[in-house]
């Protein structure tokens, strides 16, 4: 099952950690960027760098789950589009 992070940057950071075999969806608010949504490995250091903050405020948030074909169902029905890979850790 995904869970989806919106204003809970410990809450995305501890899945991220408890889930290293997981991926990461990064998902912009409003969906305007052709390149979101975009999915990540869980283990991406760039998706939980402590130099980063605002993971899940502001203009992005997150779903992630441990199957990616739960990710592709989320990003068509949600975004209207297929996922983009991480061009680095995909």
């Amino acid at each position: 099952m995904f869970k989806q992070f919106v204003n809970d940057d410990s809450g995305y950071l501890t899945w991220a950690l408890e889930n290293p075999n997981g991926y990461i969806v990064n998902a912009d608010e409003p969906a305007t960027s052709p390149a979101y949504p975009m999915v990540h490995r869980a283990t991406d250091k760039r998706m939980t760098s402590p130099k980063n903050q605002n993971y899940t405020t502001g203009r992005f948030f997150k779903v992630c789950s441990n199957d990616m074909n739960e990710l592709e169902v989320w990003a068509k029905r949600e975004r209207g589009r297929a996922l983009n890979p991480c061009g680095h850790c995909m």
